[in-house]
């Protein structure tokens, strides 16, 4: 006599599910009809994920927790002098390194001086950045102004949001760098 779960299966159904077990080698029955189930029936998808079970991959019905990709925007330069000399050889190497050194030591210690004073005089305009989203509200409004409203759709958010969103939602992101100096900004931006 036939188990209760197999009782309401018909005919097709339970065809399906000994394909299903004869192609994954799962031995337990349930097992087989829960995948096929998760699944509405669809062989192939079944027997797709199940292989891609048994190579590590999770299945999509229960996929690791993901969290979202944050992207850090903070500024990470590092200024580092690496000069390579070969090491002095010899008494006269030895003495051109000496002599040389404070000469070097002088003409470094100027450079750092005036390269610290050149950030005050002119700083640095990725650091004045202070609202991403009213720079994109305001390039908006200026863009719609000179060029109309039929343009594609901006996005209406920082890079790292746009880059998140894309990653979230499985979406190709094209970033487009307006530069009103170009020659052909405004031909580009009319007939696109």
């Amino acid at each position: 006599m036939a188990a209760p779960e197999e009782r309401d299966l018909t005919q097709e159904q339970t065809e399906k599910l000994l394909q299903f077990q004869d192609l994954t080698g799962i031995e337990s029955m349930d097992q087989c009809r829960h995948t096929l189930e998760q699944h509405n029936w669809n062989i192939e998808a079944a027997v797709q994920d199940r292989l891609n079970e048994q190579e590590g991959v999770p299945s999509v019905f229960n996929p690791p927790p993901s969290r979202p990709l944050q992207v850090n925007t903070a500024d990470h330069r590092i200024y580092s002098y690496v000069v390579s000399r070969p090491q002095p050889r010899g008494l006269l190497g030895w003495g051109y390194y000496l002599i040389m050194l404070p000469f070097r030591f002088t003409y470094y210690t100027i450079l750092d001086i005036f390269r610290f004073a050149l950030r005050f005089i002119r700083p640095d305009p990725r650091s004045r950045v202070t609202d991403p989203v009213g720079d994109i509200v305001s390039f908006m409004h200026s863009f719609e102004e000179k060029y109309g409203r039929a343009h594609p759709v901006f996005y209406q958010g920082t890079y790292s949001q746009a880059l998140n969103d894309a990653k979230r939602e499985l979406r190709f992101l094209l970033v487009y760098l307006h530069g009103d100096d170009h020659q052909d900004s405004d031909e580009f931006c009319r007939n696109t």
